[in-house]
C-alpha cells in the first residue's frame, strides 16, 4: 500500500511491512526497525514496545490508532491505514 501511494504520488519512499505479534508472517526485527526513518505502529502500546524493546527513537514511531484487531490484507484495514497514510503525508508536506 506505501509503495501504491509513493508511486501514485511521485514520491521516493521505501517501504516495508513487519508484524509485531507473535503469529507475524514477518516478524519485525531490531536491525529492521534501525533502519526505518520512520516506523508506523497500528496502537499506542506498540509505540512504547518499539522504544523499550527495539530501542527506537519515540521520535521516529508514528502511531495510526486503529485496533489492531483485523488480519493481513482485510479491506477495511487496508481502506483505514491508506487513509491515515494520506492524512500523515499531507500533515508532513509531501503531499
Amino acid at each position: 500500500m506505501c509503495r501504491r501511494i509513493a508511486a501514485e504520488n511521485g514520491l521516493e519512499i521505501e517501504a516495508s511491512s513487519a508484524g509485531m505479534s507473535d503469529e507475524a508472517v514477518r516478524p519485525v526485527t531490531k536491525k529492521m526497525a534501525d533502519l526505518a526513518d520512520k516506523i508506523f505502529v497500528m496502537e499506542p502500546d506498540m509505540v512504547s514496545e518499539m522504544v523499550e524493546e527495539y530501542g527506537q527513537n519515540p521520535a521516529k514511531v508514528v502511531c495510526v490508532d486503529i485496533l489492531d484487531v483485523y488480519v493481513q490484507n482485510d479491506p477495511v484495514l487496508v481502506r483505514r491505514l491508506e487513509a491515515k497514510m494520506y492524512e500523515y503525508l499531507m500533515r508532513e508536506g509531501l503531499l
